[in-house]
């Protein structure tokens, strides 16, 4: 995970965040329970204090968290195919494990866009046009699934201001940490070059000496 990175914009700042919620490489998850989720949001005034969060709130929001992670995965190069096909053949992205040893499992949960995609309908936003300009907002705020449409809210503006396209998912599978792209070209591919993108080049280099 980078260090000292400058986060993405507010409101998709929280779209990064919420993604980094999970850590993919340790299995660590900071919105394990509904009271961990709440805390969340409350912090970023996405939930009033003392609104109720249950464990079927918490699981909507592990699975909007995780389609999420995948669509910016896409922003990533696109759809990266599974560790074990990246090994077979030879892909100097090819998955393997910080080592350099066996595939490990692909961060990005399959299944998880489809997952995303039956969710989001019942995550309603509705056209305010009482703050100066039109914006979309919850058309149920103060509850869980208004602070989730709250997020999709701001996936639909970055994508309209171009900053969506900056957001993205390291490219390494056993990683997957979101981060936003300051790059002027757009090109960066890995959430830390030291880290993430030099075990990528230690894999290619292992590849070409055989």
């Amino acid at each position: 995970m980078p260090e000292h990175e400058e986060p993405a914009p507010l409101p998709l700042r929280w779209v990064e965040e919420l993604v980094n919620t999970r850590n993919v490489e340790d299995g660590s998850d900071e919105l394990a329970d509904p009271a961990a989720l709440a805390a969340w949001f409350v912090g970023r005034g996405l939930l009033p204090a003392g609104a109720p969060v249950d464990e079927a709130g918490r699981a909507r929001a592990a699975q909007v968290r995780e389609g999420l992670r995948a669509l910016i995965a896409a922003n990533n190069g696109g759809e990266p195919p599974s560790p074990a096909a990246e090994g077979e053949a030879g892909s100097p992205e090819g998955a393997g494990s910080p080592d350099g040893g066996a595939a490990v499992a692909d961060g990005v949960e399959p299944g998880a866009l489809d997952a995303l995609a039956r969710t989001a309908p019942g995550l309603a936003l509705v056209l305010e046009l009482g703050s100066g300009r039109p914006r979309l907002v919850p058309a149920h705020p103060g509850t869980v699934d208004g602070a989730l449409a709250a997020l999709l809210a701001a996936v639909a503006e970055a994508v309209a201001d171009g900053s969506w396209a900056r957001l993205k998912a390291c490219r390494e599978p056993g990683c997957r940490w979101a981060y936003y792209d300051h790059s002027r070209n757009r090109s960066r591919a890995w959430c830390s070059m030291a880290v993430c993108g030099n075990r990528a080049k230690a894999r290619a280099f292992r590849r070409r000496g055989r």
